[in-house]
């Protein structure tokens, strides 16, 4: 009896060590199940490393995003906008990458945007951290910026502008 249970756990533990990955970390789903199909509530934009950038969880109207196929929708928690976009993946030639589709995608390019200029706040005024944030974001999501998209372990999604500097700035999200 004792040398089948060791037999047993012995031939477990090498189906479970065949199935676990290299570096022992959990499986990562792909782009489209880790950034599309949810909302990603912004807390945090990050312009330089001098400023905590983190968005008070108090703020009247918070920051969000959703991605799609070809766009991305959300508010900056002072007005609401649009994009067109376009994926790309680290496979594609880096000076002329291909589009990809989103599920694949670890990088994407605002290539067109519209912010409503009215506003989803209605009467209330968008001041303090609200306009502070909008301002920073309204700069960042701008016509041609690229960014790096990464999903970290705790579900958190962050944009990092493809600007060629060590501290580039950076949105993190966290999905809802």
């Amino acid at each position: 009896m004792k040398k089948s249970f060791a037999g047993c756990l012995a031939a477990t533990a090498l189906i479970v060590a065949g199935c676990s990955t290299p570096d022992g970390a959990p499986p990562q789903p792909l782009g489209d199940d880790r950034v599309g199909g949810k909302t990603w509530q912004a807390i945090g934009v990050y312009t330089s490393p001098e400023t905590n950038g983190a968005i008070s969880e108090n703020t009247l109207s918070v920051p969000r995003v959703v991605f799609g196929e070809t766009s991305m929708l959300g508010s900056t928690g002072c007005e609401q906008f649009s994009a067109e976009v376009t994926y790309f993946n680290d496979a594609s030639d880096s000076a002329n990458p291909e589009p990809t589709e989103l599920r694949k995608a670890d990088a994407v390019r605002i290539d067109s945007i519209v912010f409503d200029t009215e506003g989803e706040t209605g009467s209330m005024e968008c001041t303090g951290e609200m306009l502070w944030t909008h301002n920073n974001l309204s700069r960042l999501y701008a016509q041609g910026n690229e960014f790096d998209i990464t999903v970290d372990k705790n579900n958190q999604l962050i944009l990092t502008l493809q600007d060629g500097r060590v501290d580039s700035p950076a949105i993190r999200y966290i999905g809802l």
